[in-house]
């Protein structure tokens, strides 16, 4: 075959399989949601002047091809094998595998963050809860139970511990850190599994002075559980299980959003389907909850400070209280916090956030700024 007979057979190939893929584009019906990815993705933008002449329209245009690019995953897919197997990088976009486990670098550790944080804290706690009994706790993210001579960078802990501890103010510090290890935390997922967890409600509860209720709890399992980081990873981790936890106590609770000003269940089986499964946990990222046990008639409240990690914890906790009230800052502001919550005195207040989170606290200590 001659030279120019192999490139006019190389250059029709490429023509073709480019005018394949535009077909393919334009007929194939736009998804609305990667599920891989636990994301909305682009929809066709619509056309104006003003979009056009800002510029604007070209860049909707570009994210919606991308989006909507046939075969996407699978490219996705390609694209990691090639990083991590042929060109054996370490991590992947900061995504890294060790043991069918998935995780998220987090580096470096930004103690401005840390500080405002506590900072925080301090003030919600000065303002809201005068006369009552402030705890906060923190979250392991993943990337704590790493060996070190793994190679890969992730916060310094005892640091991060230290300045917390160092900038709080007349609220104890609760370690639940000593009762986690990596097999607590779902492979394809950054959060935590509620079957695993039992022991820091147990140390949770002792430390704010309740005993430990001896009530047993019923599994309900669910399969092939795709977690946050399985998307991000683009490979075929095999999926975790999702289970929740359940008895006569959280069956008969009742639960307020606020925000949709609604009853819900403590457990939704239908929101295993959502795009993040975590849902199923209190319906998901709620800015303000509250959890009423008819079957505990003390009157002591709860106030939780928390992340997702809350969502899965929180049930563990209601057999030894009336009501449990849980806050995620992230969602809220002052405002809206005073139109809703009247604290009780002599209440229990419990910040807990995941380091993370406490890395990035921006998306928290907004809660003042109305």
């Amino acid at each position: 075959m001659n030279i120019k007979l192999k490139n006019i057979i190389i250059s029709t190939s490429f023509i073709f399989i480019l005018v394949g893929f535009m077909v393919s584009n334009i007929f194939s019906q736009d998804k609305e949601i990667s599920y891989e990815e636990r994301r909305k993705l682009s929809q066709l933008p619509k056309f104006t002047v003003e979009k056009l002449v800002k510029g604007e329209y070209f860049k909707d245009m570009e994210e919606y091809f991308l989006d909507q690019f046939p075969l996407r995953d699978n490219f996705r897919k390609i694209k990691s094998f090639i990083n991590t197997n042929i060109f054996k990088e370490k991590d992947n976009n900061d995504i890294y595998i060790i043991d069918e486990s998935i995780y998220k670098m987090e580096y470096p550790l930004r103690e401005k963050s840390i500080y405002n944080s506590a900072i925080l804290y301090n003030k919600i706690a000065s303002i809201y809860f005068k006369n009552s009994n402030i705890y906060y706790t923190i979250v392991p993210d993943k990337n704590y139970f790493v060996p070190k001579d793994k190679g890969y960078l992730s916060l310094d802990y005892e640091k991060l511990i230290d300045i917390m501890k160092k900038n709080t103010k007349n609220m104890k510090y609760i370690d639940i850190i000593k009762n986690l290890k990596i097999n607590d935390y779902y492979n394809t997922d950054l959060h935590w599994k509620q079957e695993k967890i039992l022991p820091v409600a147990e140390n949770l509860l002792t430390d704010m002075n309740n005993k430990i209720p001896d009530y047993k709890y019923e599994e309900k399992k669910f399969d092939s559980f795709y977690g946050s980081y399985y998307g991000q990873s683009a490979t075929n981790i095999n999926p975790d299980k999702l289970v929740y936890l359940n008895n006569k106590i959280i069956e008969e609770c009742k639960v307020y959003d606020f925000e949709k000003q609604e009853y819900i269940n403590v457990y939704n089986d239908e929101y295993f389907k959502n795009v993040d499964s975590y849902d199923v946990y209190l319906g998901g990222a709620k800015p303000l909850l509250s959890i009423e046990n008819p079957n505990n008639t003390s009157g002591k409240e709860l106030y939780i400070f928390r992340d997702s990690f809350g969502s899965s914890l929180a049930p563990l906790l209601i057999s030894e209280y009336s009501k449990i009230i849980l806050v995620d800052l992230r969602y809220i502001n002052s405002t809206e916090f005073e139109k809703y919550i009247k604290p009780k005195e002599d209440s229990d207040v419990l910040f807990m956030y995941n380091t993370l989170i406490l890395n990035n606290s921006d998306i928290i200590t907004k809660f003042f700024r109305s």
